[in-house]
């Protein structure tokens, strides 16, 4: 028997996934029977694809109708099982006092792979996969197909772009602490960070993901300023515990009167201004130059990002156009408006 996976023509990739295990030489052979769940070894396999799952759901349909479809084990040579498909269900039953439950059990010379494809069907039909379940699928795939195969035929199914870098960040994710495989599976962290943490200690990635799933991050600012820390803490020559840890945001962490986005904004600030203490300076110095203009109410001026590039934005409120002619007035009689580009300059910054 030889299986593939193939995602049906109509399917939208992440929602109404339709997945087929092509069997080349008849349909699945398996036979049932009644096993003692002490004899199934419940510790994550090698076709385990669950981590951090709320059974109380499945608890209490096995409660009131019993296990619908019952889970596919292989026999190992000590006579106990290996769970190919169903694990859920078996943590479930066993958390329901049961003793014993039937079971398919698959012939001794059943394929790994396709033990792999099955359960990946069964599991990809019925929920949706979080983020550290799919890295445990990419993980096991690398025991039977080449990377590049991986991309192609599988990053896509499981809703992943496919390249490289991401395949790697998903690899890792396995490999790093409990707690913060519980915090990317619950979507409080970013997998890209995470795959990002796998090259530093424990001791940092334990006190990054601290700070982010205490506070609310955005994605992307867990992005910017785990990079952020990770070059301060490299040209400064200190642990990522240290840089985070220092008093400027340790009292952050610490102000009652702050809600979280307000410290999430104000560690933001902190850590650009470590990260970038020129532009800090470029920031202030354009804003002070702003201030001692007395721009008429309402309006503001942008600079470039990182005062990098030459186009500045004006930006004018008004409600009427009377008072849009009147404020542009204003700003023509402005003098010193001919220096605004110069303002940031005057930090010293060339």
């Amino acid at each position: 028997m030889k299986g593939v996976l193939k995602c049906g023509p109509s399917t939208e990739v992440g929602k109404d996934l339709s997945l087929q295990v092509i069997m080349m030489k008849g349909p699945l052979q398996s036979t049932p029977l009644q096993v003692e769940i002490s004899a199934i070894d419940l510790n994550p396999g090698p076709f385990c694809m669950s981590f951090n799952v709320n059974l109380e759901p499945l608890k209490a349909s096995i409660g009131g109708f019993g296990i619908l479809n019952p889970p596919y084990l292989l026999r190992n040579p000590d006579d106990n099982f290996t769970v190919v498909a169903g694990y859920r269900r078996l943590l479930a039953a066993r958390e329901l006092g049961g003793s014993a439950i039937v079971c398919q059990i698959l012939p001794d010379d059943f394929p790994p792979f396709e033990a792999l494809l099955l359960n990946l069907h069964d599991n990809l039909v019925h929920r949706h996969l979080n983020s550290v379940e799919k890295g445990m699928v990419l993980k096991r795939l690398t025991r039977f197909l080449k990377k590049e195969e991986i991309l192609t035929n599988f990053m896509p199914i499981l809703g992943i772009p496919p390249n490289r870098q991401t395949l790697e960040q998903f690899l890792g994710l396995e490999e790093l602490e409990e707690t913060i495989r519980i915090s990317v599976a619950m979507e409080r962290l970013s997998p890209r960070v995470a795959g990002l943490m796998g090259s530093l200690g424990s001791d940092d990635r334990l006190r990054i993901n601290d700070i982010f799933t205490s506070l609310k991050w955005s994605f992307n600012q867990q992005w910017e300023a785990t990079q952020w820390i990770m070059e301060i803490a490299r040209r400064e020559g200190r642990s990522i515990k240290e840089v985070i840890d220092e008093g400027e945001i340790t009292a952050v962490l610490n102000n009652e009167r702050m809600n979280n986005p307000q410290k999430v904004k104000s560690i933001v600030k902190i850590l650009k201004a470590r990260r970038f203490p020129s532009l800090l300076q470029a920031e202030q110095s354009f804003k002070k130059g702003l201030c001692d203009l007395s721009l008429p109410s309402g309006v503001r001026i942008v600079p470039p990002p990182f005062f990098e590039g030459v186009d500045y934005k004006l930006e004018v409120g008004f409600r009427e156009g009377g008072a849009l002619k009147e404020k542009l007035a204003q700003l023509s009689r402005l003098s010193g408006l001919e220096r605004i580009t110069e303002f940031w300059k005057d930090s010293g910054q060339r």
